[in-house]
């Protein structure tokens, strides 16, 4: 498959939009119900600062208020301090309950650098 074909193939999802995180935020529930398959997710981390470190992980849930735990293989490598990252990772769909959640725990202080997470799905029914 082609780069053309994979893009009008896929819906870009943000889990984290790009923005610089001074503290531990956690995003918006992004609904997989009308998706199938892998996600692919980007982590695009900037350095936070001396001492900063960001720890990414998604997190599930069945109901978009409900309690959400962490989902099984689904972390980002830990940041090392005042060093950016860039990491993928994939997520089956299929696998995760209805609901995810992205939360990036800032440690060492107050952050001063950009994080965002994005990802790739493929519709049900495109």
């Amino acid at each position: 498959m082609s780069i053309g074909n994979t893009r009008r193939a896929t819906t870009l999802l943000t889990f984290i939009a790009n923005d610089v995180t001074t503290a531990t935020k956690t995003g918006s529930a992004v609904d997989l119900q009308d998706y199938e398959g892998d996600i692919a997710l980007s982590l695009d981390a900037e350095a936070g600062g001396s001492g900063i470190t960001y720890a990414v992980k998604l997190t599930e849930c069945d109901t978009t208020g409900g309690t959400y735990t962490d989902l099984s293989g689904a972390a980002f490598t830990t940041t090392t301090a005042n060093t950016a990252l860039v990491e993928q990772l994939v997520v089956n769909s299929d696998k995760a309950q209805r609901f995810i959640k992205c939360v990036v725990t800032v440690a060492g202080g107050t952050g001063a650098g950009a994080v965002s997470v994005l990802g790739l799905a493929a519709p049900k029914y495109g």
